[in-house]
């Protein structure tokens, strides 16, 4: 239903879902490659394949964050007329973001095969990596949603912060640019740890413990997150229905 409704009275209804980041894709691969004419040293992987893989992960996380913070204010049925378990409306949005996601890696891993390009047996690891996107999805929209029930700023806040570390994460530059520069501490960014994640698994054939040290960072972050964004959610959700 929460997928249906997003694309209730559109012509193309849930082929949006599909059409959007495909075109954003297209129009930052063109920008990059023949207009700031990027080059990435990749050895043998084409930039395009470095850039999707990247860019399939952010849509994911980005969706599920900018759709998140919603999770209660959008069903004040659910909150004000009956009996229902409200922790469940954060994961909600999780669910409804996987199918898209999971069809679009489905036809990238399709493509990359039929080309021969990866290391096909890492990809059994992008569970991994996946469930990491998940959790830490999970933690920040916690937050976010019971934030967003006392205060509606909270969506414009996400959305710029989004914003940020679109700009922020390795989507489509090169990691090494920055890795002996000041601003290196961005690698370590739980965002940049999915993005590479996705990276390792897909093409560049590095298991996940061989990053000890951004393994450790992220989940000391998304747990945190996690723990602290159901007890938060916990103890204010008695003021929701009041609220709205």
């Amino acid at each position: 239903m929460d997928i249906r409704k997003r694309y209730l009275g559109t012509l193309l209804g849930g082929v949006w879902a599909i059409l959007f980041p495909l075109v954003t894709i297209a129009l930052i691969y063109i920008v990059m490659t023949y207009g700031l004419k990027v080059t990435v040293p990749l050895g043998t992987v084409p930039y395009a394949h470095w850039l999707i893989s990247g860019m399939l992960a952010w849509f994911f996380v980005s969706e599920v964050l900018s759709t998140g913070f919603g999770a209660v204010v959008d069903n004040p049925h659910l909150v004000t007329k009956m009996r229902f378990p409200l922790l469940l409306l954060v994961p909600v949005k999780v669910v409804a973001a996987i199918p898209v996601h999971l069809l679009l890696m489905f036809v990238f891993m399709v493509v990359m095969a039929v080309q021969g390009i990866g290391s096909f047996i890492y990809w059994i690891q992008l569970p991994y990596y996946f469930l990491s996107a998940i959790v830490l999805a999970l933690g920040i929209n916690y937050f976010s949603s019971a934030a967003q029930v006392f205060t509606r700023d909270v969506g414009n806040v996400v959305g710029v912060l989004l914003q940020v570390f679109f700009w922020a994460t390795p989507i489509f530059w090169n990691p090494d640019f920055i890795a002996d520069s000041k601003f290196h501490f961005l690698l370590y960014s739980p965002f940049a740890y999915i993005i590479t994640g996705y990276r390792d698994s897909l093409l560049d054939a590095v298991p996940f413990w061989q990053r000890p040290l951004e393994t450790t960072i992220f989940w000391i972050v998304a747990l945190s997150l996690l723990i602290a964004g159901i007890a938060l959610f916990q103890r204010v959700r008695t003021h929701f229905a009041d609220v709205l």
